[in-house]
């Protein structure tokens, strides 16, 4: 038989060996493949870290533990007057605030005040600095004062309507802004809102005092940042 026509028909490989070209196709096949199951998993971690912080906005104090926790534990009212269109009185109220982070908390601004429906009866009242060891509870002592602010007339009506039932449901707003951790170490900066709403103040017949009814009031967080 003629060796050429026998080298012809051999593969082109040699030795029934895949060539470099089929080498190579095998391969950009893999890298393929690699790269779509990267990019599907960076696709999917990203819609996952939007949900996480979809829900930390929408719901921070299940998603987030270092976010605190207010209670109005007393309130007495003092000088309590109704006039037409004013409103005066004396507020001390006690706040507990609770620290779930492991970390101390230094409140470094802290402001209440007092509202009847939707209208605000006092100043804006700003409590001096403390600091909450982590883990735990203190209590604050803040005074608010309501000297003669004026009033929407059918406030002080509905106002009055309740007080002659004996009691009147007030709310209390509240911002902080607090450190975690070690101020001067650049801690995390954490501020939040929060509305404590049916503060029952019971008033006597024959004075102008009132007191809290009932139990401390849980304060629900409106806003954090």
């Amino acid at each position: 038989m003629d060796k050429s026509v026998s080298k012809s028909t051999q593969p082109s490989g040699g030795n029934g060996l895949p060539t470099s070209s089929s080498n190579g196709r095998k391969l950009n096949k893999k890298l393929i493949y690699l790269c779509s199951i990267v990019m599907a998993f960076l696709f999917f971690l990203g819609i996952a870290a939007f949900v996480f912080l979809f829900l930390l906005h929408k719901n921070p104090k299940a998603t987030n533990k270092n976010i605190a926790n207010f209670r109005v534990d007393s309130i007495l009212v003092s000088r309590f007057k109704l006039s037409s269109s004013k409103i005066t009185a004396s507020w001390d109220i006690r706040l507990s605030v609770q620290n779930p982070s492991t970390e101390s908390v230094l409140y470094q601004t802290f402001y209440t005040w007092i509202q009847y429906k939707q209208e605000r009866l006092t100043n804006v009242t700003n409590i001096a600095p403390f600091q909450v060891r982590g883990n735990n509870w203190t209590a604050e002592n803040g005074k608010l004062v309501a000297k003669s602010v004026q009033a929407d007339e059918k406030v002080i009506k509905d106002m009055a309507t309740e007080m002659a039932n004996g009691s009147v449901n007030f709310n209390m707003g509240l911002y902080a802004g607090y450190w975690i951790g070690n101020e001067e170490a650049k801690g995390v900066w954490r501020a939040v809102e929060a509305h404590c709403s049916d503060l029952k103040i019971g008033f006597s017949s024959h004075d102008n005092v009132g007191k809290l009814i009932g139990e401390p009031i849980e304060c629900i967080l409106t806003k954090t940042w």
